[in-house]
């Protein structure tokens, strides 16, 4: 059917071509992690994907990859389908409404090596509008060396640059606002690599920090979103958590955020973490929440085993 006017097809593009830069909503070619696709029937796709072993942003951490990989996996090879399979317009938005993914923790070791990935997607609960997906879920088994690595899934909306602009007015031309960086947290707390990397500032309680976002960090800052992006959300969570409960080694394996609003940029960014009862026997489970302006903007939990036996 014809393209409403205004909207712009993706390129046409078959499975076997390069994975583009638009098709996952990356600007950058290196941070691309699914590599390829392919429709096994109207629910049901392949789609290959490789963890770098070296990677600017996404290095592994004590030679096991991290956790915020799986969530930025799900989200490309999502969006990697939406463009190639489901009809969705490059320029189109997406309104992530949560990523719930847990991991298979003896099989996140990188072995010092890139990682590469099968990855099985079953799409659900599908709305299409003239042969355009307009919101859904997507259902993946990542796999590595045939063995499952995690299991995850998201629900998405889908909004055409026309719907995007009525809903965002005037916020629609936001953008991060220079000015000095915070003091960060020490790395060592979060679990960061370096400096840069840190999303948290210290505030007025321990369990209780303000986000901060180095405006040349090229993985984490889009020029492009009016918001801060969900997957900043959620590694600002996993931080979080990380901060919360150090000395004590909390390794989460599972993390399930639900994502209420969006994270404004201008407005300062509260992110507040607490032990929370588990769900499961030999389990401790963290609650990590964002606020602005005293509304909650995410929620994540994250589970880890229970070390202390």
């Amino acid at each position: 059917m014809p393209l409403e006017s205004g909207r712009r097809a993706a390129p046409r593009s078959l499975p076997g071509d390069p994975v583009r830069r638009e098709y996952v909503h990356r600007p950058i070619v290196d941070d691309i992690l699914v590599t390829s696709w392919r429709r096994l029937d109207d629910s049901h796709f392949s789609v290959t994907a490789q963890w770098p072993s070296d990677h600017g942003y996404f290095t592994a951490n004590q030679d096991r990859h991290r956790l915020i990989l799986i969530g930025e996996t799900i989200r490309q090879a999502g969006l990697l389908l939406s463009h190639t399979e489901l009809g969705v317009p490059v320029g189109h938005h997406f309104i992530l409404g949560d990523l719930i993914f847990a991991t298979h923790s003896p099989h996140l070791d990188t072995g010092g090596r890139p990682t590469p990935l099968t990855i099985d997607v079953v799409c659900s609960q599908m709305r299409m509008r003239a042969g355009t997906l307009t919101s859904g879920r997507f259902d993946m088994t990542l796999r590595s060396a045939g063995r499952i690595v995690a299991t995850g899934h998201s629900h998405v909306t889908v909004t055409s640059p026309g719907v995007y602009r009525r809903i965002r007015g005037e916020r629609l031309t936001a953008r991060r606002a220079p000015g000095p960086l915070p003091a960060s947290v020490p790395p060592r707390l979060t679990g960061s690599a370096t400096e840069h990397d840190v999303l948290l500032s210290p505030a007025d309680r321990p369990d209780r920090w303000l986000l901060r976002i180095a405006p040349d960090h090229a993985a984490v800052v889009n020029p492009a979103n009016d918001h801060v992006p969900g997957m900043v959300l959620l590694d600002a969570a996993q931080q979080a958590a990380h901060a919360l409960t150090a000395p004590d080694g909390f390794v989460p394996y599972a993390l399930g955020t639900e994502f209420l609003r969006y994270a404004e940029h201008g407005t300062p960014c509260v992110i507040e973490a607490r032990w929370v009862p588990p769900a499961l026997p030999c389990t401790r489970m963290v609650q990590v929440t964002g606020l602005q302006d005293g509304e909650p903007v995410f929620v994540s939990t994250l589970t880890a085993l229970d070390a202390r036996g």
